[in-house]
């Protein structure tokens, strides 16, 4: 294959890095100014990766989409597919590693949306195991939510004095240095019906 290629890189949050990512593009023979990343975004969704839009937006006819491992590209069904049927109807194939595939060719699209498949199994086992962790954390007492912004204290000391309707809440809210929306809680909270 001989087509000109492109790469996208990405990684989930703003700590990791995509050097490694950025080497293979570069060694599979992507120019360095044809790599398009995203730093900090889920391959769940493909809102807000500017790096992918501009990729998608940078491939033209004969070229070849490049990414090194397909999760890096999406974890999410639908949207590979979309995806790869749009990049397919512009004469774009799929570069996965040093490997092409064309969406049109029946063998190369059940492997691209096998892999979606997996990508998308690997995240519902994740977020699955998230929640059982948390639930048996919240069990043992490990897991306690969000602390209160205020300590119990001055938040009798908010509550006494605005039902005695010595402060408003935008008073209270600049002299405790939280948000009205924080001091309406703990006025009108589930805990103090109003």
């Amino acid at each position: 294959m001989n087509g000109t290629r492109v790469g996208y890189a990405r990684c989930s949050t703003d700590e990791q890095d995509v050097i490694i990512q950025t080497e293979q593009l570069l060694a599979l023979g992507v120019p360095q100014d044809r790599i398009y990343i995203d730093r900090g975004f889920s391959g769940t969704t493909r809102r807000n990766r500017a790096g992918l839009d501009q990729a998608l937006a940078a491939v033209w006819d004969g070229s070849v989409f490049t990414v090194t491992k397909f999760d890096r590209f999406a974890r999410n069904m639908a949207e590979a597919n979309e995806i790869l049927t749009d990049l397919s109807g512009r004469g774009v194939l799929f570069g996965l590693g040093a490997s092409v595939y064309d969406w049109n060719d029946p063998f190369g699209r059940l492997f691209l949306q096998t892999l979606a498949m997996v990508a998308e199994f690997e995240t519902n086992i994740g977020h699955q195991r998230t929640r059982e962790g948390m639930a048996l954390a919240k069990k043992n007492g490990k897991l306690k939510g969000k602390q209160p912004k205020l300590p119990e204290p001055a938040r009798r000391s908010i509550r006494r004095r605005y039902a005695e309707g010595e402060v408003s809440l935008a008073d209270l809210a600049t002299e405790y240095s939280v948000g009205r929306s924080t001091i309406h809680r703990i006025i009108h909270g589930p805990e103090n019906p109003r």
